[in-house]
């Protein structure tokens, strides 16, 4: 009974060492061919010192014997690199666009580099971030095509009451991108499809959300309790994916299937049904009595 006992226990242990090795590695056939492309025309000098498979295999992350490290998707495709100290390869920034280059040649060129990442907030769509060594660790966040969108993705240059309403109702998002448009309005962009848009003095004038995503409960509780008792009467299967606030009250989107836009007062009585499509216009409204 000993010698099953001592048995089970060694094969148990085997098995649980074969398991916790399987994450870790520093075998360059690990990866998937993208990504040992990119570190041979970027990184040929340098040795892989470790490899990490994180988010159930979903993606690696490689560590250099330099100290890099660099993350990348399930498909080989790279996501975020770290640099620490080290120096950024020249072959890696020209792979960026020109005019991000350009923009940090123009303007932070006292400034060393400590890591580039690519956000995504879409499925197909992302944004770079580049973050500068301390002391100021300037970061910076480009469009796909090379477009700046901003230089204050932390929102430290937010109007004091946005920054307030995001610490309130969306403590738990990260801020993607923070677009500034020609009348002074900024465009947050949060993780996970969230985007708010507040004017110059920092008040919210429009919410909207990805299909998968819903409204918190303290952002509901903005509107007047009159419009969420309308939709909750008349669209008990829906929710909201977009609010905006109107100089003569509210709009409010609805989810699919419907794709309803309901007109609200500033005091939450209903006023009509603006469409049922995509994009909406009041000459497609329709009132209901």
């Amino acid at each position: 009974m000993k010698k099953i006992t001592l048995f089970t226990s060694l094969a148990a242990l085997a098995i649980s060492l074969t398991l916790s090795s399987c994450g870790n590695s520093s075998n360059n056939n690990d990866l998937p061919k993208d990504a040992k492309t990119f570190l041979s025309e970027h990184f040929q000098q340098k040795e892989i010192s470790k490899i990490e498979e994180t988010k159930m295999q979903m993606d690696y992350n490689v560590t250099l014997n330099d100290g890099t490290e660099i993350d990348f998707a399930n498909t080989g495709e790279w996501e975020s690199i770290n640099f620490r100290w080290n120096e950024v390869p020249a072959s890696l920034m020209q792979t960026l666009p020109v005019s991000i280059n350009q923009f940090i040649t123009e303007n932070y060129s006292d400034k060393t580099i400590h890591k580039i990442e690519k956000k995504f907030f879409g499925r197909n769509d992302f944004i770079y971030r580049i973050t500068f060594h301390k002391p100021d660790e300037v970061e910076l966040s480009f469009t796909k095509e090379g477009d700046i969108i901003s230089d204050d993705p932390t929102g430290k240059r937010l109007p004091s009451s946005a920054k307030a309403f995001l610490n309130k109702h969306y403590p738990d998002k990260a801020i993607i991108a923070i677009v500034n448009d020609v009348d002074g309005d900024y465009d947050v962009r949060l993780e996970e499809n969230t985007e708010i848009e507040f004017d110059r003095k920092g008040n919210w004038f429009e919410i909207k959300i990805a299909k998968s995503q819903r409204l918190p409960g303290s952002v509901l509780d903005l509107l007047p309790k009159k419009i969420n008792q309308y939709i909750e009467n008349n669209y008990p299967e829906q929710f909201i994916r977009r609010i905006e606030k109107k100089s003569y009250g509210y709009r409010v989107k609805l989810n699919k299937p419907n794709n309803v836009e309901l007109s609200f007062s500033k005091s939450g009585d209903f006023q009509r049904i603006e469409s049922k499509n995509t994009e909406n216009t009041d000459s497609n409204s329709e009132k209901i009595e």
